[in-house]
């Protein structure tokens, strides 16, 4: 009569390698998927595997080998094993240092990338601020001249702006002396023209974003990201300011923030109500740019983007 034969023992990678770990017995040390691990087996009749140690080689802060003791110091505990081989110890020894560097500097990329999503997305937000001041400008510009009023959206910009250079690493600095001096000269054509020179600049800076840091493709706010937010909130300003100068633009640059917001969506993974923007502009268009109105607007369109960008 044929028994039917089953393994009643764990299976192991060729990395595998019996060893002995001071303080907890004997098993089989592995190196696999980025982890080391060390077995050993329970039960008297019918043997089971047990893993005592996982140690993520992105944890490992040292390692050392003396003939066939191999110490791995992570998480400030050093765990000691002894190889049954020394043949086997000098070989594995060589594999995980390797592996750990390696290890090491995709944890630290990705590490970097979840910073530079932070940092990606308070830097919209604060320059949705700017943006919005530097349009209040240009908007209190036709007309009677409130130039007290438009000093005060300078110093909000200013601020904003401040908040960019005061980061780690420092944004973007933005020059305000030009239009600070038309400012004060009560200069309308001036003051417009450095309003623009100044949008122009962050304009530009979020266009020519990129990164080397391949994680951050892969999260989100992203550089690709920032650029899509920031050119639809510029054109939702334009909208709003082409509105009180009765531009005949407004319907290109209409259509032009619905399809830059559905890149968007695509891109970023967000559920954008494009419905909800399209009825505010309108609301705008037909209470001819009312501050309330516009007030919403900006609202509305930050909470499609909420969570994208910091608020």
């Amino acid at each position: 009569m044929k028994f039917l034969k089953r393994k009643t023992g764990p299976e192991f990678s060729d990395s595998a390698v019996k060893a002995y770990l001071i303080g907890l017995g004997s098993g089989k040390l592995e190196f696999i998927d980025n982890l080391i691990k060390f077995h050993i087996s329970k039960g008297r009749l019918r043997k089971r595997s047990e893993v005592i140690r996982q140690i993520p080689l992105a944890d490992i802060e040292g390692m050392d080998r003396v003939g066939k003791e191999i110490s791995v110091t992570w998480k400030g505990i050093t765990d000691i094993f002894v190889i049954e081989e020394e043949e086997s110890a000098g070989a594995i020894f060589k594999k995980i240092p390797k592996a750990s560097r390696k290890q090491k500097k995709v944890f630290e990329d990705k590490e970097v990338a979840k910073q530079e999503r932070n940092e990606i997305s308070n830097t919209v937000s604060v320059t949705m601020n700017i943006v919005d001041s530097l349009f209040d400008i240009l908007r209190s510009l036709h007309g009677w001249v409130d130039w007290d009023r438009v000093d005060d959206f300078l110093k909000c910009s200013e601020k904003n702006a401040a908040s960019l250079t005061d980061q780690e690493v420092k944004i973007i600095e933005l020059d305000f002396t030009k239009l600070s001096s038309a400012i004060k000269e009560r200069l309308p054509e001036e003051t417009s023209k450095e309003t623009y020179n100044v949008l122009r600049l962050l304009h530009d800076y979020f266009g020519g974003l990129d990164s080397e840091n391949e994680f951050l493709k892969e999260i989100h706010p992203n550089q690709y990201d920032a650029k899509k937010a920031i050119q639809a909130h510029y054109l939702l300003n334009d909208i709003v300011l082409g509105t009180m100068l009765e531009d005949e633009e407004i319907g290109k640059e209409h259509d032009e923030l619905l399809i830059t917001l559905e890149e968007l969506a695509k891109g970023a993974g967000l559920k954008i109500n494009i419905n909800a923007v399209k009825n505010v502009i309108a609301k705008v268009g037909a209470n001819k740019g009312k501050e309330s109105f516009i007030e919403k607007s900006r609202a509305v369109f930050r909470q499609q983007l909420k969570d994208l960008v910091k608020t």
